[in-house]
Order: structure tokens, then C-alpha cells, then sequence
């Protein structure tokens, strides 16, 4: 889940502050500085949009932890520099049953964990295993669903964890079995929620497994060095037990948070950052800068509207409202006015850029079109059709989002637009930290959130599979058989269909967003910054974490 996206303040000590290649120096009784002649510390130095909440490969459930897990954790497959799946844990291709069901895996001999320890077959049964069982509430545990054999049923406990299609055959050789072939199977292999555990470190650790450096074992490019979930700094060090580490440049990535974008900027021109986001008016002012680029991520933001849960339904429940909230809303003012990025205007749910018609070549975004429209007359004729269905004058909704600089002019611009084009509505924002951003929308305890997904892999699937029936990542209160039938048969019966495949996740969009209004898109997100020229192979992806694993410093 990139999958929600996303810069927050530090207040940074002087006595700390650290330039980037630089190494600790003596002073000789002339007061010269003198170098030491071993080779010094690379770091690179980098901002955060918030405290890392949690960073269990099964447990985390926001973008900003599948960052971090992506530096640290590995499995079977990892992204080259590229975006393309490259072996990783595994130590060759799979051989592969001719029905297209089975995989076999050998793992590589000299895969470790930090500690010393191997990293072995069972310790991705384990992890998957987890991963299923619903005992354990893995907000992802869905990406197996009609894709690993027995996962749906175990899901909803028809089936016992044990028979989930995953057997450790020998410490070296995992043996997995598919409900269905499945042509983005390599993919899904490197996303989180498929990394390996070790059962015997994670049980010793209980409930606090993953909230800091001392209670993780790690088997990445990087550990986190003197990590608690509370602090508002950490630091990656480089794996020295990673099979791969010749390949790893940095020493040291030095993470701050900073919440204001002035702010950044300002420890960026005195050299206390080497990267840092842009939005509004900074874009205008650095787009001339060598330093500065651009590029469209596939980053979905909408607004989430709650339509109740456990049998209690609220307001939002009611579809003409929720029409009338997406229609009034003129959304260049928030990407060309508060943003400036390069963002792009959302009428739909799948972005531009990911995926392609199997037969003409057509992006699944321009095949699809705009599933919304800016209409006030249209959306107040929704709107006063809801108040009569509610039997109400008035309505007043709370309005979450996270409190950055930038999402709280977010708020604030929809705020002024719904109650300017819909009498009698209120809108009340309440701006907290991520964390508690985050706990909201997975508990659904929200009316309206703000809030997005970033994608775990190239495909129209991984931004629809969050809205079947009684998915974790829903939070919306939705639920439509036949809107489940279109997106699970894409993952099962559908998956060597190709275009009744396309099909039927063309009308499911269609079903979730035209139809049905269970979002309010936003934007596609558009990143511009500013990145030091000595700063090298700063991997990023359209879909997916960025990757750190060859970052490199070049002075």
C-alpha cells in the first residue's frame, strides 16, 4: 500500500550540522585543519515527511514505511535502476511448471540477515504465511489474494494458514504454488508485503518488532542505526552483512524531518540537504537552476469519503452528495496554484503512464478519460437531491490531512471551494501529524481524508484491488459484488485474458469512480526539486519506493 506519498520541520542543532563527504578532521597547534589520510565518510543528507511509524514488512500499511522498508529489507526480486524486476535474494530464475502454476526457487547461499545469521526458505514461508493469516491483520495481506494458492480462502478463514501455497523445501529452495499464472508475478515479488522474516527473531520480539534498530533484523542495503518510532531523525548505514554490498556507495544517509518547505530549502543552500522538494512559489523561483528537475510520478491523490462501517452508515453514504463534492471543486487551482510541480489534474483513480492496452497500445488512462468533471451547476443539483434524500438543510463534515504546509493549503483551498459552491455545508479541517494521519484512514476513523497511493507495481490492479469488499486498504465503507468480480478475476480467471482482462478493469474504474463517486481524485503527483550535481543514481520510479541502493556522492 505505495505506495498514500508526502516535507515536514526539524529544527536542526548547529553543533550537528554535517557536510556531505566530509569526515572528521584534527586541529594541529597552528589551528590548521588537518585530513586524515583514510578515506572519508560518504553521506548523503536527506529529508522526511514524518516519523517512520512502524517498518514490519507484514504490518506496515503506508507509503512512507515501504520507503523505508525497501532500504533495509529484500526479497526474492529487487528493482534494477531500470524499474525492472532483477534477482535478488534468489539466486537464479525460477524453474517454472509448464501450466505456468509452480515456481521453484533457489536462494542464494550468501544472503544474510545483520546479525550474522542466514536468510533462508523458511523464513519466507513464515513471512507469508503471516502475511494470510487473518489473525494477524496484515493491511496487504489482499496482494495474495487469487494469486497464491488457498490465500483467499485462508483470508477469510475457510482455510487453515498452513495451506497457503509457499514450502520451504530446504533452507535454500522455495517452492510456491499459483491459484493462476500470473504474467506480473516477478513484480509483486518485490514489494514488502513478499519480503522474508525470521520467525524465531520476530516472535522474540512480540508487538514491538520493527519500532526500532534494536527490535529489527534487516537484510537490505542498509540498517537503521539507533532508530526508535518516535524520533524525528535516523540514519541508514551501509549493511556490511548484505550479500551485495560492494555495490553500495553511501557510508551514511543522514534523515531529518522537516515539515515547511522554506524551511528545506533554506538547510538546502547551506548545505545541510541534498535534495529537497519544491511546491508553489519556490517552483517559479528555482525552474531556472541547474540543480533543479521534474518528473510525473504514478501517485494517485483523492480524498477518501467514509461511508460508515461495522453495519453504521453516515451522510457520505448518500451518493448524491458524494457526486456533489467531486463536481464542485476546480482542481487547477490546486495543481497550478498551490503546487506547481508538474502535477497533473485527476478525473480518475489509475494515473497516466502505467499500463497499456495489450492490443492497441492505448494508455489505460486516455482509453478510460475523465470519470468526474468540474460542473458547480451539476454538482448543486446533487447536492440539494442529497439533503432531500437525508431529510436535512445542513451538513458538516470533519476534514483530516496531515500537517504539512502543503496539505494544509490543500485543505484549506477545498474548504473555501465546497462551502462557497454548496449552501449549507461546513467543512472543519482537522490537521495532525502523518502518523496520526495514517492511523486514521486505517482505522476509518475519519469523515472526509486526504490521502492517495503511490502503486506497488506497473499495472491498473494495484490501485483498484484497494476497494474490493473488506480489503484493509479500503476504509471507505464501499462494497459492490460485481465491482469485486471485475477486479478479483483480473488476478484469477482473467489473468491469461489479456484483453478481457483489460476490460474488465476499465469498467471497474468506471464502476468506482463514475458510477458509485467512492473518491474525490485529486491530482497525479509531480515532483519537482532540487538535487546537489555531486549527488549520482538517486534511483526513482514511477510505481514503487525510491531506492538508495546505489546513490552515490561524486566530488
Amino acid at each position: 500500500m505505495r505506495r498514500f506519498i508526502y516535507v515536514l520541520l526539524f529544527v536542526i542543532l548547529s553543533s550537528f550540522i554535517l557536510t556531505a563527504c566530509s569526515g572528521n578532521q584534527d586541529i594541529d597547534s597552528e589551528g590548521t585543519a588537518e585530513t586524515p589520510e583514510e578515506e572519508t565518510e560518504k553521506v548523503l543528507k536527506l529529508s522526511a515527511p514524518g516519523e517512520i511509524p512502524q517498518i514490519s514488512p507484514t504490518m506496515a500499511d503506508n507509503d512512507f514505511s515501504f520507503d523505508v522498508i525497501n532500504q533495509v529489507f529484500e526479497g526474492l526480486y529487487r528493482l534494477n535502476k531500470d524499474g525492472e524486476p532483477e534477482l535478488a535474494i534468489a539466486a537464479e530464475e525460477p524453474e517454472v511448471s509448464e501450466d505456468g502454476k509452480v515456481y521453484t526457487f533457489t536462494l542464494r547461499e550468501d544472503a544474510t540477515w545483520s546479525d550474522g545469521s542466514a536468510v533462508t526458505a523458511h523464513d519466507f514461508e513464515y513471512a507469508w504465511k503471516k502475511a494470510v493469516n487473518p489473525e494477524t491483520g496484515a493491511a496487504y495481506g489482499p496482494q495474495f489474494e487469487e494469486i497464491v494458492a488457498s490465500a483467499t480462502e485462508i483470508l477469510v478463514g475457510d482455510k487453515p494458514v498452513d495451506e497457503l501455497g509457499v514450502e520451504a523445501l530446504d533452507d535454500l529452495t522455495l517452492k510456491v504454488t499459483l491459484e493462476n499464472p500470473v504474467p506480473f508475478f516477478k513484480e509483486l515479488l518485490t514489494t514488502a508485503t513478499f519480503f522474508p522474516q525470521s520467525e524465531e527473531f520476530v516472535e522474540s520480539q512480540g508487538e514491538q518488532y520493527a519500532t526500532s534498530s534494536d527490535t529489527t533484523l534487516f537484510n537490505g542495503p542498509f540498517v537503521l542505526e539507533d532508530w526508535e518510532s518516535t524520533d524525528s531523525k535516523w540514519t541508514y548505514v551501509k549493511n556490511e552483512n548484505y550479500w551485495d554490498k560492494d555495490t553500495v556507495n553511501m557510508d551514511r544517509i543522514e534523515f531529518n524531518v522537516v515539515k515547511d518547505t522554506n524551511t528545506a530549502i533554506q538547510l538546502y543552500e547551506n548545505d545541510q540537504l541534498d535534495r529537497v522538494n519544491l511546491d508553489g512559489d519556490f517552483v517559479d523561483k528555482y525552474s531556472t537552476n541547474e540543480e533543479y528537475h521534474t518528473f510525473l510520478t504514478g501517485s494517485s491523490r483523492f480524498l477518501k469519503m467514509n461511508q460508515g462501517k461495522d453495519g453504521e452508515t453516515t451522510d457520505l453514504a448518500n451518493v448524491n452528495i458524494r457526486k456533489a463534492l467531486n463536481m464542485v471543486i476546480d482542481k487547477e487551482e490546486i495543481v497550478n496554484g498551490i503546487l506547481n510541480n508538474g502535477s497533473i489534474v485527476s478525473n480518475a483513480t489509475v494515473p497516466q503512464g502505467i499500463a497499456k492496452n495489450p492490443d492497441t497500445g492505448e494508455d489505460f488512462r486516455t482509453e478510460n478519460g475523465d470519470l468526474v468533471y468540474y460542473d458547480i451547476e451539476e454538482g448543486k443539483s446533487h447536492w440539494e437531491a442529497g439533503l432531500e434524500e437525508l431529510g436535512k438543510e445542513e451538513l458538516e463534515f470533519d476534514l483530516t490531512t496531515s500537517d504539512s504546509s502543503t496539505n494544509k493549503l490543500i485543505a484549506e483551498n477545498l474548504k473555501y471551494q465546497w462551502e462557497s459552491n454548496l449552501p449549507g455545508l461546513t467543512i472543519n479541517i482537522r490537521s495532525v501529524t502523518p502518523k496520526l494521519s495514517v492511523a486514521a484512514n486505517v482505522n476509518q476513523e475519519y469523515e472526509l481524508i486526504l490521502t492517495g497511493w503511490a502503486g506497488d507495481y506497473q499495472d491498473p490492479l494495484t490501485y483498484l484491488n484497494l476497494f474490493i469488499t473488506d480489503s484493509p486498504g479500503n476504509h471507505t465503507g464501499y462494497s459492490n459484488e460485481t465491482y469485486d468480480e471485475y477486479v478479483l478475476g483480473s488476478k484469477s480467471n482473467l489473468a491469461d485474458k489479456p484483453m478481457e482482462r483489460w476490460n474488465a478493469l476499465l469498467e471497474a474504474e468506471r464502476m468506482l469512480i463514475e458510477d458509485s463517486a467512492v473518491l474525490v481524485p485529486l491530482y497525479q503527483t509531480g515532483t519537482a526539486y532540487l538535487q546537489k550535481d555531486y549527488v549520482k543514481d538517486y534511483i526513482t520510479y514511477p510505481v514503487s519506493a525510491d531506492n538508495y541502493k546505489w546513490v552515490d556522492i561524486q566530488q
